[in-house]
Order: structure tokens, then sequence, then C-alpha cells
């Protein structure tokens, strides 16, 4: 399983048709490390435990609980993990399963994560008066609700632009593109320029703006930055709109258990050796620092 900002997205709409308006009865954790950035499980329970869910809302890949009396619960979700709703404690737990949160009409919400990588915690009410320090790319933002969950949240304040919060122009985009010497998947892939974006989704938009992986950022002539602007917007909301993608031993599915099938739709991620839909050149597979890259040698020349 693996988060990118489809599948965070997904599982958001899925809880805010479910639960919103419900209460947190109790809430059960069975490891600190989960809930790391408070002192104590105690502290943790004691901060989330009785409030009412208002709203559900996402920054790059953490899921947010506005709760009733102002305060966040954030859920960062990392590469494995993901929340299950099952309709009693009856239902047998899934192995790596940290957080049980019991709702008050019944039914749990279940935080399960394979990698332990992922934590929940609760960022308390903003005084009136807070002034928080965003990131300077997400300044670059002319609307959306980027900038309120930000100050709402400051814990997240370092975040990049987010492609469905913020909302940016080609040219804006340009200006970033144009001060980094940066590898164009690099620059997309680093959180704190752009939030959300994992390996897969920039390889589908790199592929569908004929761009390399490895052009340096500021190369790209603007035809080129229009075409990787229009093809970020498109790939995440065609994603979005397919629920995600799921394939591997663990499939991404939502908190009910439905599916993804936008791997359908995959054009070069993990399809090394097969044809290029466009070309018929065979996909290629490169890693650089760990990270590994799809591509077609010839549309991405």
């Amino acid at each position: 399983m693996f988060n990118e900002l489809p599948e965070v997205e997904t599982i958001r709409a899925a809880l805010s048709r479910d639960i919103v308006g419900k209460k947190l009865k109790t809430v059960a954790v069975t490891t600190g490390k989960t809930v790391r950035r408070h002192k104590t499980v105690k502290d943790f329970r004691e901060l989330a435990e009785g409030r009412t869910i208002k709203s559900i809302g996402r920054l790059g890949t953490n899921i947010i609980f506005v709760l009733d009396d102002g305060s966040r619960l954030v859920a960062e979700l990392g590469t494995g993990g993901h929340f299950q709703r099952t309709k009693g404690p009856k239902e047998v737990k899934a192995k790596h399963t940290h957080v049980v949160i019991t709702l008050n009409q019944g039914g749990e919400l279940r935080f399960i994560d394979e990698t332990s990588k992922g934590e929940l915690f609760v960022s308390p009410p903003a005084p009136e008066d807070r002034v928080v320090e965003v990131s300077k790319y997400a300044r670059l933002s002319v609307g959306g609700d980027g900038s309120a969950i930000r100050q709402a949240v400051p814990e997240l304040a370092h975040l990049g632009l987010d492609v469905l919060e913020d909302q940016v122009g080609w040219d804006r985009m340009a200006a970033i593109l144009r001060s980094s010497d940066l590898g164009v998947k690099e620059l997309l892939l680093t959180p704190e320029i752009m939030a959300g974006l994992g390996s897969l989704y920039v390889d589908e938009i790199l592929y569908n703006s004929g761009i390399g992986h490895d052009r340096i950022s500021d190369s790209l002539s603007t035809i080129e930055i229009r075409r990787l602007h229009r093809g970020i917007t498109e790939i995440i909301a065609d994603a979005i709109k397919h629920h995600g993608s799921s394939f591997g031993p663990t499939p991404f599915a939502d908190p009910d258990g439905k599916q993804g099938d936008f791997q359908q739709s995959l054009h070069v991620y993990a399809r090394e050796g097969l044809p290029c839909g466009q070309c018929r050149a065979p996909i290629e597979r490169v890693s650089v620092r760990q990270v590994t890259t799809y591509f077609c040698p010839k549309c991405q020349n």
C-alpha cells in the first residue's frame, strides 16, 4: 500500500460522508509512537475523547478532523497508514491496528499503519491573534483553503503547494521551476515545494507532459511548463475520480474497503518492458537516490 494525494483525498471524502457529526466516545492507542508528538498517550486521549467531528479536511497526505472545540485531530498517513470503518469491536482487528476510535452512534474508526511511519496528533485551537509563517511556496497561492488550513494547524505550515487546496496558475509554477536547479521529478517530490505528490503520480504527470524526470527544472520552456501545469491538474483529478490506485500485495482501499482502479489507466508506472501506448518503445526503469522512476525514453526525451 502507498498513499499519495488521490488516495488520501479518497479517504477524506469517504469519511466525510460517514462520520461528520459523530462524537469520539473513546480513543484507544496501542503504541505511543503513533501519537509521538504528545508527552503521553493519556494526553492525546484527553484532547480527543468526547469531541464531535464538525468537518474533515486534507492537506498533502494529512487528514484533518475539525473538532467542536476548535482543535484539529490530524492524521499523517505516511506511506502505509489508512483508516478502516467497522460496525463494532467484535470485528477482528487487522494487524498493525494502532488506534481505535469508538463513535457515539456505534461503530469504530481504526487507524492501521503497516510501516509505523504515520501519526496522529491534536493541534489546539488557534488564538485569534495568531499569525503563522507558512511555506514561501504556499504563499504563491491565489486562492483555495490551503492558507486557512495552515493557519489553523501550524504543524503543517511548512508544506508546499497542494494542487487541490491551493490555487496556482502556470505562471506562478513557472516562477518556482525557474528558481530551482533540481531535477523536475525531485522538485515535484519535495513536500516543502509540492505537498502530496509521490513517485507514481509524478511519473504519470511527466509522461503526460512529455518531460524527462531528470530535466533540470529551470531548463523547461514556457510551453513545457504549461503542459506540466495542465498535466498535474488532469492526472490528479482523474486519479481521484477513480478513487486512487490499488495494486500490490496490500492494495489501497478506502475506509469501507472499496479499492481504486486508476492503476488500469497507468501509462508508465510499474510497466517496465511493456510498450509505450504512443510510440511502442519499451518503458524503462531507473533508480536515482533510492527513488524508482518509470518513463518512456522516446516520448520523454
